[in-house]
């Protein structure tokens, strides 16, 4: 999958692990949500890595330049595409 400012993996999640393994371009970032509260980033962008999401969890990759080539999975299982801007809100007190 080629992953661009424009066509990019919004906010998701799945009722299966997902993988996810960067193959070339740019470095991308992988936003990973447990709970739809609180989220947690981390760059892609090498060939000796293998990020896995785990059922049940939001995420959502973006590339950070021009486009990120990645391999994935992230249509196994059951998806949920969450809303059009949605995103992990903390709680408020």
């Amino acid at each position: 999958m080629i992953i661009t400012i424009d066509d990019y993996i919004s906010w998701r999640k799945s009722t299966k692990c997902i993988n996810l393994k960067y193959i070339a371009g740019d470095t991308a970032v992988l936003s990973i949500s447990k709970n739809g509260v609180d989220a947690q980033a981390m760059y892609i962008n090498s060939i000796l890595t293998e990020y896995s999401i785990e059922p049940g969890c939001w995420f959502t990759v973006e590339t950070l330049g021009y486009k990120t080539e990645i391999e994935e999975n992230i249509n196994s299982g059951s998806v949920t595409i969450a809303p059009e801007n949605w995103r992990p809100t903390p709680l408020q007190n």
